[in-house]
């Protein structure tokens, strides 16, 4: 845990580091949840002359060797555009907006243009062409688990089943105007309180109950060793962002374990321990999902990977009876 003086410490540091030249118009710092447990600090940056989303971690603060500093560089127009309501905004994007200026303080803001941005995103809502578009791609990626179960691949089915699930589940939290979503992580939270009964059915589509902190650990070190040798073989490639994006995925689970292990020697409440493993197995989902992807293959998804995913999210109840069923929770789920 970072305290409050370091934090401020630190904050001051960065400050100092801001000249003209940069043209910035603010910037926010992103508060977590389990933040309790973390030597992380996490900051957006919104720049002028910046044209494109970018990430560095902060190396030269020397007087705080064991805190790292993640700082994501923005363009104003990634902002603007969500609160002015502009047409094709990605998803992604809206959800981010939305999920960082309302879970996010303010260390910067010399002419206010960011506290303007907080009081107007509480009138952002989803739209229904977006959410339509959700409804449209969990069909799309049913019919390639279809496709999976005709040629007999169990695996590559239960991948784009999870897929499948994990749009469907936007759908009812976006109709609810919830923006925690995108990712198995954040609508794992989203539904502990919007959702129970839906919580208990994602959760169990993950496996959670079947990961142990040492399973847990085992299957992520064997992603790595995969996802390491893919790489190798695909730099200036088409699926060399997929993996980057990946080894994100990879070490937030680690960290998110980490974090369990943690809070559970210390004793805090088991709910909250819960949580934080959930978002480790949810990290864990989304790397393979990502290191998966294979743009080159016929196949859409890469065989070795898929394997090592059966590995550790297969079961022996899943067979064709069980993938009908499954569709039919995930169809109803996009059609209330």
């Amino acid at each position: 845990m970072i305290k409050d003086e370091e934090l401020k410490q630190i904050i001051e540091a960065l400050l100092l580091k801001i000249t003209t030249k940069d043209e910035e118009i603010g910037r926010i710092l992103v508060r977590d949840q389990f933040e309790q447990y973390d030597s992380r600090i996490t900051i957006w940056t919104i720049r002028k002359k910046e044209r494109d989303i970018k990430e560095t971690t902060v190396t030269d603060l020397t007087e705080f060797p064991d805190i790292e500093v993640k700082i994501t560089y923005a363009p104003p127009s990634f902002f603007l555009d969500v609160l002015g309501g502009q047409e094709d905004v990605p998803f992604w994007q809206v959800a981010t907006v939305v999920r960082l200026l309302n879970n996010s303080d303010i260390i910067y803001d010399p002419k206010g243009s960011i506290q303007e941005w907080v009081d107007q995103v509480s009138n952002i809502e989803w739209k229904p062409e977006i959410i339509e578009l959700k409804q449209k791609t969990t069909q799309v990626l049913l019919k390639r688990m279809k496709k999976c179960l005709l040629e007999e691949m169990l695996a590559d089915a239960y991948i784009w089943l999870l897929k499948a699930a994990e749009e469907a589940i936007c759908v009812p939290l976006m109709k609810n105007n919830a923006f925690n979503v995108g990712t198995a992580t954040l609508m794992l939270d989203a539904l502990q309180t919007m959702d129970k009964n839906l919580y208990t059915y994602f959760s169990q589509l993950l496996q959670v109950s079947s990961f142990t902190p040492d399973r847990l650990k085992e299957a992520r070190e064997e992603l790595e060793l995969l996802a390491d040798h893919l790489y190798t073989h695909n730099i200036k490639t088409n699926r060399e962002m997929w993996i980057l994006a990946a080894f994100v995925s990879i070490n937030e689970s680690e960290r998110r374990l980490n974090h369990y292990l943690e809070a559970r020697k210390n004793k805090n409440d088991s709910k909250f321990c819960q949580r934080l493993l959930e978002n480790a197995i949810g990290e864990l989902w989304q790397a393979f999902f990502l290191v998966a992807q294979n743009p080159r293959l016929d196949v859409k998804l890469d065989p070795p990977v898929v394997g090592s995913f059966w590995n550790w999210f297969g079961s022996s109840e899943i067979n064709e009876q069980w993938f009908s069923d499954q569709e039919k929770k995930i169809l109803d789920i996009i059609q209330k």
